[in-house]
């Protein structure tokens, strides 16, 4: 379940944002919950204890602002979705240091939840990547992991190697008893493409695709080849991937 932080020093704006974005989020088949907070102060302590999938932060709020509040997030190197919700048009230039993933303009012609209802399409992409997944290694047994910490999965025989983010941005690899084709059908709604016969790559982690070399490059420095009947597919894949995600 996704945990989605909303701050507004106005009670009654707290209250229809959150309302605005749980509808729009269940609507697009995510489990989520959204707190509402009324105070920097306060959010800032739970997002320590807890740390959210993505956060609606007014911007001018007395005491600890929405500014203030995303300096916190982004000092951590937290990548969460930050959206700044705003009536003064100019601070919005003055967020750009804060990476934002969106806005909303509390005085635009644009309804609240209609405005809520476009981010909340793009949204969806980066929180299904939250989710974890439960995958059985041969050795280990169940275990748990982040869909946005999988890199990409290999065939080898009856078996698929997940290579996965480790401690301290290391790489582990993950052997699981399964089939390219069933893995596919899993996971390929969350982002991933599959780029050659024996290889699934998550496109999150795409640093680069030479044509020419037929190669995609991934986090880590892995390199895996494209297979030629794949390498339409997955340019054209990753283009709307990049499209949807900004």
């Amino acid at each position: 379940m996704a945990i989605i932080g909303v701050c507004d020093d106005s009670p009654e704006y707290a209250e229809r944002i959150a309302e605005a974005v749980k509808a729009s989020l269940i609507e697009l088949g995510s489990d989520v919950r959204v707190e509402e907070y009324t105070s920097g102060e306060e959010i800032i302590r739970k997002n320590r204890e807890t740390p959210f999938d993505a956060l609606f932060l007014d911007i001018d709020m007395p005491g600890t602002n929405g500014f203030d509040i995303a300096r916190e997030i982004r000092t951590g190197l937290y990548d969460c979705p930050i959206v700044f919700v705003t009536s003064h048009s100019e601070l919005v230039f003055d967020s750009f240091d804060f990476q934002p993933f969106n806005f909303i303009r509390k005085n635009s012609a644009v309804s609240l939840e209609e405005s809520v209802r476009r981010i909340a399409g793009k949204l969806i992409f980066r929180l299904r990547l939250s989710e974890t997944a439960k995958v059985t290694d041969r050795s280990l047994g169940e275990i748990a992991v982040r869909i946005k910490d999988i890199i990409c999965m290999e065939a080898s025989g009856h078996y698929l190697i997940y290579t996965v983010l480790g401690n301290e941005n290391g790489l582990r690899r993950i052997i699981s008893r399964e089939t390219v084709t069933g893995c596919l059908e899993k996971y390929e709604s969350r982002g991933f493409a599959r780029v050659h016969k024996g290889f699934i790559v998550n496109l999150y982690h795409v640093l680069y695709i030479n044509t020419g070399k037929r190669e995609i490059g991934l986090t880590g420095g892995t390199a895996i080849p494209i297979g030629k009947l794949y390498l339409r597919e997955i340019t054209e894949k990753y283009s709307f991937y990049l499209r949807r995600k900004s």
